[in-house]
């Protein structure tokens, strides 16, 4: 009879430590938690966002004292409480907590893990561990050109040269596969490639890094004076597999210094004392046209313009050349070479401005001279002479007559 006493007992002790785990298994089950939402999403590096959970009582008794508990680890931190008290919460029942969390700087794009802790009740019921996953991304995954140089600065016709660029990651974190093209495939753009590819590869840009990229190229003979834009193609990829297309201008420019080459021409031999006219020629033996061209003359003791000082030519082309006339006088006290000082101004095809200052020489001599050298013949210089001799006699008789006629 003991025997069977004791049996019941134990029977009885099994019973309630089986209904016990039986309620226990049913408490650590009675919740359950999702994330309703978070934003931003995805989440940036160096900034926070703002979470929901949702915890629903899916068990078949009320929750007597239900508790949540964020547990973040690197990256993710908050600066206010980890655990919530919710408390009671019947069956079927649903509520929402929100936290605030901090993203680190040196968070690195991908999937990161959220921790969290629940229980129905955590005097009764084990705490339930669970994590959640929270994409990170850099939003501003960008490749930028930070500075662009040419050498030379203007291309000239058929010129080799070279364009550099730098390009900047200012995303946080690595990017990869880039890949910068120049697009010279216009038939309006006058460069092609010399040697390389019209594409560079860089494998891996660390957050905020810089590479400078190289192009050779050459200006196709022919090509015409003006600024052209070149369009640059970047491809790339982020940490997560994302690909990404942007496009930026450059500028390179054909033109340059032009090479102007001046003198000056008489229409006929200058003798010391008379009027003439002259040529100042203007050649353009650069590879660049010119355009606004300019001349002004200055006089000096020995010399006087009797015409306009200053003529406006206008352009001229490349390997072309223009002329601007003036009439002078010249001193007849003065022979030799004659110094004419003369201002130039004129534009480059692009506009840059230019100034030459220059003296130019131009032969004067005397009749004597003249004569022994053949240039003019005595019958020449007599008829000259008889000119200058009837302008004299002309001269001061006008200023008899009219000095005769003013005291009648």
């Amino acid at each position: 009879m003991k025997n069977k006493g004791l049996g019941i007992f134990a029977i009885m002790v099994l019973f309630t430590v089986i209904m016990s785990s039986g309620a226990y298994a049913v408490t650590e089950t009675s919740l359950s938690v999702s994330v309703a939402k978070y934003e931003p999403s995805p989440v940036e590096p160096g900034s926070y966002f703002e979470i929901w959970f949702k915890i629903d009582n899916t068990g078949i008794d009320t929750a007597r004292d239900a508790t949540f508990i964020l547990e973040p680890e690197f990256p993710f931190s908050i600066d206010g409480e980890a655990e919530t008290s919710i408390g009671i919460l019947n069956r079927l029942e649903s509520t929402m907590i929100k936290y605030r969390v901090n993203v680190d700087n040196d968070a690195v794009e991908g999937t990161s893990k959220l921790n969290v802790k629940y229980s129905a009740d955590p005097k009764t019921s084990a705490m339930v561990t669970e994590s959640f996953n929270i994409d990170i991304r850099t939003a501003d995954a960008d490749l930028n050109i930070v500075s662009m140089k040419s050498e030379p600065e203007q291309f000239l016709p058929g010129q080799k040269g070279s364009a550099e660029i730098i390009v900047k990651n200012t995303a946080d974190s690595t990017l990869k596969n880039i890949k910068v093209t120049m697009d010279l495939s216009s038939a309006t753009v006058p460069f092609a490639p010399i040697g390389k590819s019209t594409t560079y590869v860089i494998k891996n840009m660390v957050g905020g890094g810089e590479e400078t990229v190289t192009f050779d190229i050459i200006t196709i003979p022919g090509a015409d004076s003006g600024i052209y834009k070149i369009p640059l193609i970047i491809t790339f990829s982020d940490n997560v597999g994302n690909n990404y297309t942007t496009s930026e201008i450059i500028s390179l420019i054909v033109g340059g210094t032009p090479d102007i080459l001046t003198n000056v021409e008489p229409d006929s031999v200058f003798l010391s004392g008379t009027t003439g006219d002259i040529r100042v020629n203007i050649i353009n033996k650069g590879l660049v046209d010119v355009k606004s061209v300019t001349v002004k003359l200055a006089s000096t003791d020995d010399f006087d313009i009797l015409s306009n000082d200053e003529i406006y030519i206008g352009n001229i082309d490349s390997d072309d050349f223009d002329s601007a006339e003036f009439k002078l006088y010249v001193s007849p006290s003065f022979s030799g070479d004659l110094p004419i000082p003369m201002t130039m101004t004129y534009m480059s095809a692009n506009n840059d401005p230019f100034e030459i200052e220059e003296t130019l020489l131009m032969k004067v001599y005397t009749t004597e001279e003249a004569q022994s050298l053949g240039l003019v013949s005595k019958s020449s210089a007599g008829i000259m002479y008889g000119v200058v001799l009837f302008l004299i006699i002309g001269y001061f008789g006008y200023k008899r007559y009219k000095k005769k006629h003013k005291k009648n």
